[in-house]
């Protein structure tokens, strides 16, 4: 069953995860007051769903693009994700922040992108992308890129949130209540 294909990429790719990686993107989440996240497509709607948990968890995270969004200053984090590396908005996003002085995660399949050439990335998916296939899964386009920027997300809150005593609840609180 297509269900059980995908799982077993999940894993296989989940399994290839560095977990210093992530403590490393943790480390740079919670040294700075404000995290602004950046992607198009349904990586971006992977980190708006970031986004919202690091609200939730008590952090300042604004989505770039969204009309209540304020300016970067300097020592803000952007955090960005585009599979190929090759996405123009997400390049100049990534490439612009630099210039203002912001931090920055990046995350992509392609480390000799252009975006990976703007900074390395913090972490490689190893998926196909809008341009390329992969002999990491035979879903279309970046579907387990997209699925694995979720798992790593979610990866990082968890840990967060272990961290903190009743996180849980806290979240719980900070969620939305106008629905």
């Amino acid at each position: 069953m297509e269900a059980q294909v995908i799982v077993n990429e999940l894993e296989t790719s989940a399994g290839q995860l560095n977990a210093e990686s992530i403590d490393e993107i943790i480390r740079k989440v919670k040294t700075h007051d404000r995290i602004f996240v950046y992607g198009t497509g349904r990586s971006g709607l992977m980190l708006k769903a970031f986004a919202m948990r690091l609200m939730q968890i008590g952090l300042n995270a604004y989505v770039v693009g969204e009309t209540t969004t304020p300016s970067v200053q300097k020592g803000d984090l952007l955090v960005v994700a585009s599979a190929s590396g090759e996405t123009g908005s997400v390049c100049m996003t990534a490439q612009s922040a630099l210039k203002q002085g912001t931090d920055l995660v990046v995350i992509s399949s392609n480390p000799d992108s252009t975006l990976g050439r703007i900074q390395a990335p913090d972490i490689v998916i190893e998926a196909a992308t809008k341009f390329s296939t992969s002999e990491a899964s035979v879903q279309p386009l970046g579907s387990l890129f997209e699925q694995m920027l979720l798992v790593v997300f979610d990866t990082i809150i968890l840990k967060m949130s272990r961290e903190q005593q009743g996180a849980n609840d806290d979240m719980a609180r900070r969620h939305a209540s106008l629905e």
